[in-house]
């Protein structure tokens, strides 16, 4: 019983040193540290990372190159410079109440937003 009494002391001061003080703040940070070095070295050894290469465009550049004009295919570099430009495009010029574009035609607008 006087060892269920100590242990309880024990285990009241710790939680009073955790909850209310900063004195165990460092050592526990400390010991975070240390678990999260253990678990990235664990994940570097064992897991993989998948990384996505998307060819979509590649494969649509090479396909469409003999059908473009040279103004659209400039037009068709322009667009695939970021992720971002090709998004713009893809949302403002495809789709089916989706305007015109001012440099590919109507049969090279559809394809290229049929193939992205």
């Amino acid at each position: 019983m006087k060892g269920w009494i100590i242990l309880a002391i024990i285990g009241g001061i710790l939680y009073y040193l955790y909850t209310e003080t900063d004195t165990l703040d460092e050592p526990i940070a400390e010991v975070e540290g240390i678990f999260q070095q253990a678990e990235n070295k664990l994940d570097s050894m064992t897991g993989t990372q998948i990384q996505r290469v998307d060819h979509t465009l590649d494969i649509l550049k090479s396909d469409i190159a003999d059908r473009l004009s040279a103004t659209e295919n400039q037009a068709l570099q322009a667009i695939s410079q970021s992720k971002q430009t090709l998004s713009e495009f893809k949302q403002d010029f495809c789709g089916s109440h989706a305007q015109k574009h001012s440099v590919f035609s109507k049969d090279n607008q559809t394809y290229i937003c049929d193939q992205l």
